[in-house]
């Protein structure tokens, strides 16, 4: 197996390169630097690019995902992860390339856990985009007969000690410092370490379709950071809980419901949703004892 990961400059890549060579798993890695252990790719001059040869399986992870940059650069944003990026798929599968591309939660605004199979319904730039760059490479994979080489996952929100907010909320914590934590915004955690797992797991057993890697719940970010505090046994007037409105931040994603529906993805892959207990006991370690 020789692996393609596009878009090896992002923060979910750089574990997924950690567990490659933990597995001895050949990889190239695509990068817009240029740099020695990458091969170069501009989502711009998507053209350009030339598919390695002898690869067995590449793992879309680039596009623009900054939703700022989605929602006041729309027609940039939609170029790439909308045109560029079904371009590419489309000729990674006509070289017989299994493809898994990685999507997100925000494709869903219900008021209940929805399912793999469920239709998504996008709520802000960001999640329109990625669905529609979904709904294109599958239709890709049908009209060339390559759907049992094509798979998605969508991923609730990675947690990890220098993502935001929690690295400031570390940070403090050490510092014992007190900390704001939104109590209008909420996710359903699970680490970079879970979901590099879940993306072994599909493309050693090349399954094909829809899956869906979740946090066991929904929670606000101040609940979060509260239960966190608890579970250090430290003081909970640490954290101050507030709206994000109360500092001027403008939220253009806080639905409650976040978490995700995985009765399919723990059936084939046999995968449970990430428990709370979990996302706490990783965080403590980058807690000064």
């Amino acid at each position: 197996m020789k692996v393609l990961i596009v878009g090896g400059d992002s923060r979910l890549s750089k574990f997924i390169e950690k567990d490659f060579v933990n597995s001895k798993t050949q990889y190239i890695k695509t990068s817009r630097k240029n740099t020695s252990n990458s091969i170069h790719l501009d989502f711009n001059f998507i053209n350009e690019f030339k598919i390695p040869k002898n690869l067995s399986h590449a793992i879309i992870v680039g596009g623009v995902t900054s939703y700022d940059d989605c929602e006041n650069n729309y027609e940039y944003a939609s170029k790439i992860n909308c045109k560029n990026i079904p371009q590419l798929v489309s000729q990674l599968l006509k070289n017989d390339i299994f493809v898994l591309y990685i999507s997100t939660n925000t494709v869903f605004k219900y008021n209940s856990l929805p399912k793999e199979n469920d239709k998504p319904s996008p709520g802000f730039s960001y999640a329109n985009l990625k669905y529609i760059s979904e709904q294109k490479i599958t239709t890709i994979a049908s009209d060339i007969s390559r759907t049992n080489k094509l798979s998605i996952l969508r991923l609730t929100k990675n947690v990890c000690n220098n993502t935001s907010p929690f690295n400031n909320w570390l940070n403090c914590i050490n510092e014992k410092k007190k900390f704001n934590a939104f109590n209008d915004l909420y996710f359903a955690p699970i680490t970079f370490e879970n979901s590099s797992k879940a993306i072994l797991s599909i493309i050693n057993n090349n399954y094909s379709g829809i899956f869906h890697l979740s946090g066991e719940k929904d929670l606000s970010y101040s609940d979060f950071a509260n239960g966190f505090l608890d579970f250090l046994n430290l003081d909970k007037n640490l954290c101050k809980n507030l709206k994000s409105t109360e500092i001027g931040v403008k939220l253009l994603y806080n639905h409650p419901i976040t978490a995700l529906d995985m009765s399919y993805t723990e059936k084939k892959l046999n995968i449970q949703k990430i428990k709370l207990s979990e996302i706490y006991t990783y965080l403590s370690q980058f807690i000064d004892k």
